[in-house]
């Protein structure tokens, strides 16, 4: 596969390493409801099928900025209409739990080999619509990133103003892939790559995964991008991040793409969801792309 994301692919390169590189996890368990899992105020987790999951841990360091206490926020939510039921509260009889892991990054690598830290168990006493807890652990990483720590209060500024910029930043953005400009999308996103990249460690196999699935939608053969409409305009970071949602796709992104994409061999077509996760840095007035 042709790299057409080239500083992406070498950001490995300016990548400080440690002797010790802790990841840490979080992974949910449920039954009898759905549920969302937030890291410092920010998604990292989705469930709205009633099913269980097995084996999902799913890395946070890229939403954990400095050492320190880490908030993690449960939010739980009825099933819904399922098979001519309608469940619309959460029971005692629910369940949800929270475990949260850790591995060094540094030592040889084994799959679902992770350190347990912490478990946490939602007590549910009585029935409700919804429910949310808050919870926190400490994390101890060897960096420190400035992500949106700094960035402007989003909702302090003129609502009906601000969906106006944001709209008009996904728009762009849209115009961008839809017309493979890579070098404009490339920078557009670089800030967001390298925080990721320093706080999950990359090393030039992960920085070349990255580059070789956005390079993706530059060598689909079928490469069409929906309008943005229909979403819900949603805060993130203590109010610091802005995003526009799809409201069909929920919680997902609302610049989609419908792209070809190879499948066992064959090729399909793909919603591709391009998530933007915008701040405006202390002192600027544009927005720009932090994850």
């Amino acid at each position: 596969m042709k790299n057409y994301f080239s500083k992406i692919g070498n950001l490995y390169s300016e990548v400080k390493h440690y002797n010790t590189e802790p990841e840490y996890f979080v992974e949910g368990y449920q039954s009898g409801c759905y549920y969302e899992i937030y890291v410092n105020d920010f998604l990292v987790f989705k469930h709205y099928e009633n099913v269980g999951l097995a084996n999902h841990a799913v890395s946070i360091n890229s939403k954990i900025l400095k050492s320190g206490p880490q908030k993690i926020t449960i939010k739980l939510f009825p099933l819904g209409e399922i098979d001519g039921e309608n469940y619309t509260t959460i029971d005692p009889d629910d369940s949800f739990r929270l475990k949260i892991f850790s591995r060094d990054k540094q030592k040889p690598y084994k799959a679902f080999d992770y350190d347990f830290l912490q478990e946490h168990k939602v007590d549910i006493k009585t029935s409700v619509p919804y429910f949310e807890e808050t919870i926190t652990f400490n994390a101890e990483v060897p960096y420190t990133l400035e992500g949106w720590s700094n960035s402007q209060v989003l909702t302090e500024i003129d609502q009906d103003v601000l969906e106006q910029e944001v709209l008009l930043f996904y728009n762009k953005f849209s115009n961008t892939v839809s017309k493979k400009e890579k070098s404009v999308w490339e920078n557009e996103i670089y800030n967001r790559e390298k925080e990721i990249a320093f706080s999950r460690y990359f090393n030039e196999d992960d920085s070349k995964r990255i580059a070789d699935d956005l390079s993706l939608s530059l060598q689909s053969e079928y490469l069409e991008v929906l309008p943005i409409e229909n979403y819900n305009m949603v805060f993130y970071g203590n109010g610091r991040i802005v995003k526009l949602e799809s409201k069909k796709f929920k919680k997902k992104s609302a610049l989609i793409s419908i792209e070809e994409r190879d499948s066992n061999g064959q090729p399909r077509k793909a919603y591709i969801f391009h998530g933007l996760a915008l701040h405006k840095p202390k002192g600027s007035n544009k927005l720009e792309i932090i994850r």
